[in-house]
Parts: C-alpha cells; structure tokens; sequence
C-alpha cells in the first residue's frame, strides 16, 4: 500500500507507463485470471451503496486529489463498505488514465475498478491497462456499445471477456 506522499509524487509524475505498469501489475495480482466484465443493464439496483465514485477536477490541487482518496481508503479500512471504484477526470485523457491507475493503487483493497464507454471506446481500452477490470456501458444510445463490440474491445485488449449481474456476484461466460 502506498503512502500519500507517493500518491503526490505519481500525480506529479509525466511517466505514464511507469504509473500504467503499477496499476496492472495490481489488478493483476487481484485478477490474476485476465477477466475484464462489463454490465449492460441500465439499472443500478442495489449496488449504489456498494460505489466509491471519486471524481478529479482540474482545478483541484493534487494534495486534494490524494486527500480524496484517502478518505475512501479509510472508510473501506474501517468498513469494508466499496466493491467498485469509480474514477473520474474532468480533463484531458491522459489526466484521466492517471488518474484512474493512482485511485487502483492507492485503493487497492477495493475489487473492482471501472472505467466507461462514455469516454470513448479506445479510451476505455487503454484503460484496461491503466487498472480497470469492469466496463459500464450506461449512457445514451450513442455513447452504449454493442455487447458484441465491449467483447471484441476486452478481447483485443488481451483479457477475457466475462458479463456480470449488479452485485458482481453472477458472470456469465461469453
């Protein structure tokens, strides 16, 4: 587990691999199997509560940004309470693959980590490299994929494609 003052120093970092590669090598370690799931239903029944979405703003500092995040590794700690992690970036792609794979590291005692479709496909890809392991595919008709498309994108990124239920606790194998 990494301290804060690593947290800040990853932020401050312009070594996007060197972050990526830490941020895999952990979803590997807790999904040693390479499965990436995906949810298509639109519903979100039950799982909200289960939720730690942490959303980055540009105009933030980066000691708030770790200060964020280390209130949601203290709750989970203390309660055990996030199955996903839900990160968000209002900035450029590269700010939000950043940010994605320091929220994996920093909390990597939460299952799950999800990016969405809604960034665009290829983002959503790259991703899964960067310590995402689930796919939302929520949004409008424009921005929702296909179920075949969300399998040939985990597909081509390497991992095997598996849909789940709300709860995580149902895969199907696809």
């Amino acid at each position: 587990m990494i301290s804060r003052r690593e947290a800040i120093e990853l932020f401050e970092t312009q070594d996007l691999v060197d972050v990526a590669m830490q941020a895999d090598a952990i979803r590997k370690r807790l999904h040693p199997e390479g499965i990436v799931t995906y949810f298509t239903d639109d519903e979100r029944n039950g799982v909200s509560d289960a939720v730690a979405r942490v959303t980055f703003g540009p105009e933030e500092t980066i000691e708030q940004h770790v200060e964020r995040l280390q209130t949601f590794r203290e709750k989970q700690e203390r309660d055990n309470a996030f199955t996903l992690l839900v990160p968000s970036f209002d900035g450029t792609a590269a700010e939000y693959l950043k940010a994605l794979a320091i929220s994996r590291i920093y909390l990597e005692s939460i299952a799950h980590v999800q990016t969405s479709c809604t960034r665009g496909l290829k983002l959503c890809q790259i991703a899964l490299r960067f310590g995402a392991d689930d796919i939302e595919n929520a949004g409008n008709s424009e921005q929702r994929a296909s179920e075949e498309q969300l399998r040939c994108l985990i597909r081509d990124a390497g991992f095997i494609p598996k849909q789940r239920d709300a709860m995580f606790g149902m895969y199907f194998l696809r």
